[in-house]
């Protein structure tokens, strides 16, 4: 059994922020365009003063990509050091982690169906934005919190099969390549 609710009501929403990025900065300025297509990023820096500390991200925070013609949700690992949500995100903070898992509104969010419905309100023609306001009315069902570490689990598990897809693709055509140039050598 599950309730439907709005983001809005589980997370606290807020826009990322503007600052300009420097070579060797103390903090990790994370923007789209550092974000590769498995949401792993390679980070721009910003220097750690009065106004971006208080814009450090916690573990578990959700940036989803609001801005531009990507979107996707990713969240937030404190492992990866100190670091600021750049503008182009939106950053959502679970209020009760009892009730929804972070991960949970993650793989959420990064439905195809769910980006499609919020890129459908986006505004903006020359870089879409999809506004905070869309994020906190868009309704989530939220299972038990046993049923949704099961949908955790199990979308851990796609990626790998994904990654693992991916992998055998690109030794296919490696093998394929060495045996069309080994082709060509022959003759």
């Amino acid at each position: 059994m599950s309730i439907k609710v709005k983001i809005g009501n589980i997370a606290s929403i807020s826009s990322g922020v503007y600052f300009k990025d420097i070579p060797d900065g103390d903090v990790n300025y994370l923007q789209v365009r550092d974000f590769n297509e498995d949401k792993e990023a390679v980070y721009s820096t910003v220097e750690l003063n009065i106004k971006t500390r208080k814009h450090l991200l916690s573990e578990g925070d959700l940036l989803f990509a609001a801005k531009g013609m990507y979107n996707f949700c990713t969240i937030f690992r404190e492992s990866i050091g100190l670091s600021i949500a750049s503008s182009s995100f939106l950053v959502l903070k679970v209020k009760d982690k009892r009730m929804v898992n972070p991960e949970y509104l993650c793989w959420f969010l990064n439905r195809s169906d769910v980006i499609s419905t919020l890129k459908s309100s986006a505004v903006g023609s020359s870089i879409p934005s999809i506004g905070k306001s869309v994020i906190e009315e868009c309704q989530v069902d939220i299972p038990t919190i046993a049923i949704q570490q099961k949908i955790i689990e199990i979308a851990k598990l796609q990626q790998k099969e994904q990654l693992l897809y991916k992998k055998i693709s690109n030794r296919r055509d490696i093998l394929l390549q060495k045996q069309i140039i080994e082709m060509i050598q022959n003759k």
